[in-house]
């Protein structure tokens, strides 16, 4: 059984097993789960804020415009195609 001490500020250390396991990171916001035998601590989900910078895209950025004239393209090539298709 893993233990920490509540301090007398309501304060704990959560220790380093348990944020191993659950891949905690400073911050991060924690979700509590109240239940008649005790509590489940589980890590708070991944915004999309903390998503930024992950993906590796190749080329220039566009503008908005320019990324949404590619998409109307885009949709308007596919239904071209999948008429043909028909």
């Amino acid at each position: 059984m893993i233990r920490s001490i509540l301090s007398d500020r309501w304060q704990t250390v959560i220790p380093t097993e348990v944020r191993n396991a659950l891949g905690l990171r400073p911050n991060q916001g924690l979700l509590y789960e109240l239940h008649s035998e005790g509590v489940l601590l589980r890590p708070e989900g991944v915004s999309l804020m903390d998503l930024a910078g992950c993906l590796h895209v190749e080329g220039a950025p566009v503008s908005k415009e320019q990324a949404r004239d590619r998409a109307h393209q885009h949709v308007a090539d596919n239904y071209q195609t999948s008429s043909q298709d028909s």
